[in-house]
């Protein structure tokens, strides 16, 4: 691994400047490999004893080791139909029936078509809709990527697991604030975001009524329509990801400490600069604290946790072979929280792919189910925690789609750095990075990365 590595990073060797971040980035990595089979051992001895918790006095999971709840809808899963080699994110599994598959798919909320929710008006041609059914599957999948992303920032503020679903989920309801109670983990921190569509003539903020969760269908609905997009009308996964930006700019929510957090979008290639201006701030250098970023003698130092998207588009009418092998080696990044694309008019989440054969599994959204007005667990456990996983082949998938990815600290970035800069000197490289001659220096850092 290490001799592989060294031929990588050799490669790039340019300068004084960078081959002291070329050195530092590879002991990120080998210390990033160690660290990855020191979790694997640790998952070896773990009976799954998390806790995922009380809903009327009922355990869903317990700490005596047995899944409850979740595992008596595991043939729900469809885990008979999965492959017998497959990984999930980061985690390899050989066992569709094992129960820990159950368990990590569990943690993943599925969001699909809704119907009989509150109105969504489409201003253009003042229809009202009630459902999104054939028209709401890509919004479905941006908002099952993006509550993954949050989940895993809620998940490093060390909140156990139930909660953490139970928090995310409240940011994507569709009922008004006013109703659906927003977890009082986020009640006080919803500012009035500058909104055009919101205010109707002659009122104020201050008469506004109903305020809906930021990621709620009609809030995105909203939004598109600042982005020339209406309900009734299918989102590609270009307009979703951009709307996600917007929204995390227009609400405060986003810069309180519980979040602290700032989604990006980027097209096909990523801008390293923008990042800095963004998550970092620019100080000037700390003697004692190493968790810098050097770049054009201005030091950078972490501010925010990173949410990105990357729109990507691979080839004309299919994706060309030659990729499949650096489309699955994203699902091998533990910084990686899917991707979101599909076939023709069809959209998928996709979480992990098949060893044996070029295909990706993926979350399908493609069911309508009742919206419920109120937010209580059990209705979180059977509506959007119980979900089955199904197959795709790389062959079928369409050649544009948007890839995730979440850093939560200094060290998570600098992990992604690497990956991103390898990706780009690949032979047949999926994403773009502009070229940034940067100088970082690497403090130990004990985060803890099973929350997944």
């Amino acid at each position: 691994m290490e001799d592989s590595q060294n031929k990588i990073i050799e490669k790039t060797e340019i300068s004084e400047e960078q081959k002291e971040l070329n050195n530092k980035m590879k002991q990120i990595f080998l210390n990033s490999f160690t660290q990855e089979q020191e979790n694997i051992k640790e998952e070896k001895k773990k009976t799954l004893s998390e806790i995922i918790v009380e809903t009327n006095e009922e355990n869903i999971i317990t700490k005596t080791g047995k899944y409850d709840e979740i595992l008596k809808h595991k043939n729900e899963f469809n885990l008979s139909k999965l492959p017998k080699n497959f990984r999930l994110f980061y985690y390899k599994f050989k066992n569709p029936n094992d129960d820990k598959i159950a368990y990590r798919i569990g943690k993943l909320l599925l969001f699909t078509y809704g119907k009989n929710y509150p109105k969504i008006t489409n201003s253009k041609n003042k229809k009202t809709y009630t459902t999104d059914t054939n028209w709401g599957c890509m919004i479905r999948c941006g908002q099952m990527i993006l509550s993954h992303g949050i989940y895993r920032v809620l998940k490093s503020k060390k909140i156990d697991t139930k909660n953490a679903l139970y928090y995310t989920f409240s940011l994507f309801n569709n009922y008004p604030i006013k109703e659906n109670n927003l977890h009082n983990y986020f009640n006080g921190m919803l500012n009035k975001y500058y909104s055009l569509i919101r205010e109707k003539e002659g009122e104020t903020f201050n008469k506004i009524k109903e305020f809906f969760p930021p990621f709620s269908i009609k809030t995105l609905c909203e939004f598109g329509e600042l982005n020339g997009k209406y309900a009734g009308e299918w989102f590609s996964d270009v307009i979703i990801t951009h709307i996600f930006k917007n929204i995390s700019e227009y609400y405060e929510i986003f810069n309180n400490e519980n979040l602290n957090l700032k989604i990006m979008n980027f097209q096909s290639c990523i801008e390293i600069k923008d990042i800095l201006n963004t998550c970092f701030i620019e100080k000037k250098y700390e003697k004692g604290n190493d968790n810098y970023i050097h770049l054009n003698k201005k030091y950078y130092y972490f501010n925010k946790i990173g949410i990105i998207f990357v729109n990507v588009r691979i080839g004309l009418d299919a994706i060309p072979k030659e990729y499949y092998q650096g489309i699955r080696e994203l699902f091998n990044l533990k910084e990686c929280i899917g991707i979101i694309g599909g076939k023709t008019r069809q959209a998928y989440y996709f979480i992990g792919y098949n060893n044996d054969e070029d295909s990706l599994l993926y979350l399908d959204p493609h069911v309508a189910k009742e919206e419920d007005k109120t937010i209580n667990f059990n209705n979180i456990l059977s509506k959007h925690i119980i979900k089955p996983v199904y197959t795709l082949k790389l062959s079928k998938m369409s050649t544009g789609f948007t890839i995730g990815f979440c850093f939560r600290n200094y060290e998570e970035f600098l992990n992604l750095f690497l990956f991103w800069q390898r990706a780009k000197q690949s032979r047949v490289p999926i994403l773009g990075v502009v070229k940034q001659h940067i100088v970082v220096d690497i403090k130990d850092n004990n985060f803890d990365n099973d929350d997944f």
